[in-house]
């Protein structure tokens, strides 16, 4: 845990342009110092951790001007380029012969970066007799009242180095730091008499010059960096500056910046990359990835998370795994981040199920167990925060199939947040742990119920966090269009196939489908593709006619992973389709006849046996009638209906006929029996072959004055029966098939109906000839029968 109680007063100067001198006395250095010349044996066998050097807060605070420096800012520097030599005298007779003057400069008067972050120094130097040392530090770093000097001095090679803000300092820090590296250093007495040199290292000077109190990782504020040839003077109150410092620089680190959202997306698994999978890359992933927050079992999810502020610690757990440096754009060891959510207090990363079952535990995220092949880290410039010489972004890529990497192996339909945060409690810092000096870089000192703390937040700072979510679910392909025992359906016309999918765009697959049963064998194959979720087959199925059954296959490369029937229809949407080919437009018929001459066609122009109703409605329900329908594809047959008596006054009546979506609609024409005469009820009717009913004339027009006699004029009887209608009052009518001839369920087929017979006898008690005439007719006087 890294927290330190900020009880007490802090008492460091808020002005990042103020000198040591400005802040504190350096009591404590000297105090320092005079044990350092009083006993060099002594010294050099105490190696006690890093060695940071002198408390040059004489070079820029007690002693500005003897050591030749301007306070707060780079006398000689220039944003263009590399400044000219400065030669720096050493106070007191040191003699300069031994050394000759360093020449160099930064390439710039002041260096921006991020605390936590690795910051790149561009420089150049020259000193023709020696190695040139690069002086980092210099500000107090710590909330001790005590002045604390240079916290590292790094060997000089080539023209740039880079400073790793989060190591600097400890026990971690770089190569070249003559904390490891062998570094030709002079220590002087102000009577240039020498006190120390060619020390490997700086462990014995620890005590001597303040770095041990150096309580946290570099923070955000402003340091100091200078170019020196390695000799230093010690004056007698303990001072300690550099006989020559060939340019200096300032160095500001700004506090680290988070985003608080997650980027997610999926993308295809190994296996589908094929060739492309050793060169994986961000634009691979996205190429053949969708950006969804659904992941199909098997694929992989992608996370993208951006921070600055743990670059630093990130390139140091990479370094130590050798996995190289850490640049944008590359992957890098997965196991190094993990090392950071291990031994970095206040930064956290968790990817946990949020579904378990009854009595389950949540399946969660373990990248110490991870395999290469189930996890892998990529790291890239930051898109919205500022990091100037770090990635600022990294992404982890998870395989959803099943490994180690997870506890318990993802299932489709499980759910999974994520939250990566850096962790803050108001009220605490960071500190590193007691005990030892130079501090163990990852060591940190415990906190209230060992809470984490991020190294760069304020006591008045708290945590941060971005969160997302993802679920896992099945590998499927659904089709469009299919029947309920799974045979797929395709138009004869447009020939494709269609569905949705949670696969990727990356996968491989192809249909094939074939037929051996006609008289020319029928193959084609064809490419699935994949897009938005959606997947197409393009078929050529030109003079394959509807009702054709193929046998479909699908496969991936060469695994099959489908195979169905595959049916020809005219409309996919209604496969079975009924349609009326041929009806008439207008029917004729005799009153209480019946309807047998309305002929109606019907047709299955699907791809499947259909089974429909052929309906038909007169005069909005006065008549009707209907078939039952059941044909094979392509099947027609002739439906009429015979048995629907035509029970209506003469006129003209419309008429519907509907069979499964189809309508046809006509007219239908009732025409008064020849052989009915109707007489209104005064007397006036007229016979119906138009003799008149005021000349008593007989109804086929004979006229012998006569009236026809019922028996008692009292009972009213109906004279006649519907003509051609069933016995049993059922409406279907005949039913033959096209051209056949054949009946159909024992129906009357059409055209054998039975002739109309006229108008049945009145039912008289004698039948009585009028002059000779037999009454064949009835006639209705003032509502009774006659």
């Amino acid at each position: 845990m890294t927290l330190e109680r900020d009880d007490a007063t802090d008492t460091r100067s808020t002005d990042p342009t103020a000198t040591d001198g400005d802040r504190t006395s350096g009591t404590g250095a000297r105090r320092r110092l005079r044990s350092l010349g009083t006993d060099l044996s002594g010294i050099q066998a105490s190696a006690v951790g890093l060695a940071v050097l002198v408390a040059l807060a004489g070079l820029l605070a007690t002693a500005p001007v003897a050591a030749g420096l301007a306070v707060g800012s780079s006398a000689s520097s220039v944003a263009a380029g590399p400044t000219a030599p400065v030669a720096v005298e050493a106070p007191g007779p040191v003699g300069p012969a031994d050394r000759p003057e360093i020449s160099g400069g930064f390439s710039r008067p002041t260096y921006t970066g991020v605390a936590g972050d690795p910051i790149e120094i561009s420089h150049t130097f020259d000193n023709p007799d020696g190695p040139a040392y690069l002086l980092i530090g210099g500000n107090r770093l710590s909330d001790t009242g005590e002045p604390v000097g240079f916290v590292d001095v790094v060997k000089l090679t080539g023209q740039t180095t880079t400073i790793n803000t989060r190591t600097i300092g400890t026990d971690a820090t770089s190569a070249n730091s003559c904390a490891n590296a062998t570094c030709d250093l002079e220590f002087r007495d102000e009577n240039g008499d020498v006190v120390a040199e060619s020390l490997d290292d700086l462990s014995a000077f620890t005590g001597a010059t303040g770095a041990g109190g150096l309580a946290r990782p570099l923070v955000p504020q402003r340091y100091r960096l200078a170019i020196t040839n390695g000799t230093f003077v010690v004056s007698d109150d303990g001072v300690v500056t550099p006989t020559a410092a060939a340019d200096q620089a300032d160095l500001v680190l700004e506090k680290p910046s988070f985003r608080d959202d997650v980027e997610v997306f999926t993308t295809a698994d190994r296996d589908a990359l094929g060739e492309d999978a050793d060169a994986e890359s961000l634009g691979v992933l996205r190429e053949n990835g969708a950006e969804r927050s659904v992941v199909t079992k098997g694929n992989r999810i992608v996370l993208g998370f951006e921070s600055t502020g743990i670059w630093g610690a990130l390139s140091h757990f990479a370094a130590e795994r050798g996995a190289g440096p850490i640049e944008a754009g590359e992957a890098v060891d997965h196991r190094v981040l993990a090392d950071l959510l291990e031994k970095e207090s206040g930064v956290s990363l968790m990817v946990r199920q949020t579904n378990p079952g009854m009595n389950e535990r949540p399946a969660r995220l373990d990248l110490s167990r991870a395999d290469p092949e189930d996890v892998s880290l990529i790291v890239a410039d930051a898109t919205e925060l500022e990091s100037p010489d770090a990635p600022g972004r990294f992404y982890l890529v998870i395989d959803t199939s099943d490994g180690d990497h997870f506890t318990d192996d993802p299932e489709p339909g499980d759910e999974f947040s994520v939250a990566f945060a850096l962790e803050g409690t108001e009220g605490e810092r960071y500190a590193f742990a007691d005990g030892q000096e130079p501090p163990a870089a990852f060591a940190s000192a415990s906190g209230p119920d060992d809470a984490a703390q991020f190294p760069y937040w304020e006591a008045a700072d708290s945590t941060v966090r971005a969160e997302a979510s993802f679920t896992v679910r099945e590998r499927y392909l659904r089709y469009d269009h299919v029947t309920e025992d799974g045979d797929l359906l395709v138009e004869a016309d447009e020939g494709q196939l269609t569905g949705t999918t949670s696969l990727l765009p990356r996968r491989e697959m192809t249909a094939t489908l074939v037929n051996d049963a006609g008289d020319a064998p029928f193959r084609d194959e064809s490419p699935l593709e994949i897009a938005d979720g959606n997947f197409t087959v393009d078929v050529d199925l030109d003079g394959v006619s509807p009702g054709t059954r193929l046998n479909y296959e699908l496969y991936e490369g060469s695994t099959l992973r489908d195979s169905r029937t595959l049916i020809v229809v005219g409309d996919a949407d209604n496969p079975d389709e009924l349609v009326i080919d041929d009806a008439p437009d207008n029917v004729t018929v005799t009153e209480g006849g019946n309807l047998s001459a309305l002929r109606v066609v019907a047709r299955n122009a699907g791809g499947l046996t259909g089974e429909g109703e052929l309906a038909l409605t007169v005069d909005n329900g006065s008549l009707g009638g209907s078939w039952g329908v059941r044909l094979a594809p392509g099947e027609s047959r002739t439906y009429d209906f015979a048995s629907v008596p035509a029970d209506l006054d003469p006129g003209r009546y419309p008429f519907t006929l509907r069979l499964d979506g189809d309508t046809r609609g006509g007219t239908l024409i009732v025409e008064q029996d020849p052989a009915t005469t109707t007489i209104d009820d005064e007397g006036d009717g007229s016979a119906a072959n138009g003799t008149d009913a005021d000349d008593g004339g007989a109804a086929n027009g004979t006229d012998d004055g006569t009236e026809a006699s019922g028996d008692d004029g009292d009972s009213e009887q109906s004279s006649t029966a519907p003509n051609g209608s069933d016995s049993d009052g059922g409406s279907n009518g005949t039913e033959t098939d096209g051209g056949s001839g054949e009946t159909s369920d024992g129906d009357t087929p059409a055209g054998d109906a039975p002739d109309s017979v006229g108008m049945l006898l009145l039912p008289f008690g004698t039948r009585e000839a009028l002059g000779g005439t037999v009454l064949v007719g009835a006639v209705h006087i003032l509502g009774h029968w006659v």
